[in-house]
């Protein structure tokens, strides 16, 4: 069962100074950005927290940053100008039809959404028409661990269910990268034949 993200303005920059002291953007990042011209979406951008990093990592590329959500667009829009970046595009879309030709992207990054899909198939049957053949899905979730924040443990995922999921659904290889908890990262290539 999804739960509501809207946030609170004014505990967005703590909350943000927090998830940054124990996982920082660029540690996440780095496994799948490597190269300067890279194209990629940022689905679930929230306010900005990757996509803005994303961007600064690649000054010849594009970021995508989609949001269901128009108050998340407002201020990854905002971040993006006050950086000066320019290479930052929003859409204002649902995670399951976006609104780019299919095989545009690099990769495409998911950070602590797809827990929180009711229809995590049709997101990854989208997922796997906007990336190019051996393109990088990259995923960032919550572990199936007690915690006294994040998501409810109900809908958290254990990190050997999601990599069975991506694998029955045609991504491969699919491999686990070490997080700070009670987060785990996942890489994931869409085969270049198939």
């Amino acid at each position: 069962m999804p739960h509501d993200h809207h946030f609170d303005p004014q505990q967005l920059a703590q909350m943000e100074e927090f998830r940054r002291s124990i996982f920082p953007p660029e540690e996440a990042l780095q496994h799948f950005i490597v190269r300067s011209d890279m194209v990629i979406a940022d689905i679930g951008c929230g306010p900005g927290f990757y996509t803005v990093e994303a961007a600064r990592m690649l000054p010849a590329g594009t970021v995508y940053a989609i949001d269901k959500q128009e108050d998340m667009i407002d201020w990854t829009q905002r971040r993006a100008r006050e950086a000066s970046l320019t290479n930052v595009t929003t859409i204002l879309a649902s995670a399951e039809s976006i609104p780019l030709p299919s095989e545009s992207l690099d990769a495409i990054l998911m950070a602590n959404v797809l827990h929180d899909v009711p229809e995590q198939v049709h997101i990854l049957r989208e997922v796997q028409r906007l990336l190019k053949p051996g393109g990088v899905y990259f995923l960032i979730e919550w572990d199936k661990i007690a915690t006294d924040f994040g998501p409810p443990l109900e809908i958290r995922f254990r990190p050997s269910d999601l990599r069975d999921t991506l694998l029955e659904h045609h991504f491969n290889p699919v491999r686990q990268i070490p997080a700070p908890q009670p987060w785990f990262q996942v890489l994931a290539i869409k085969p270049a034949l198939q």
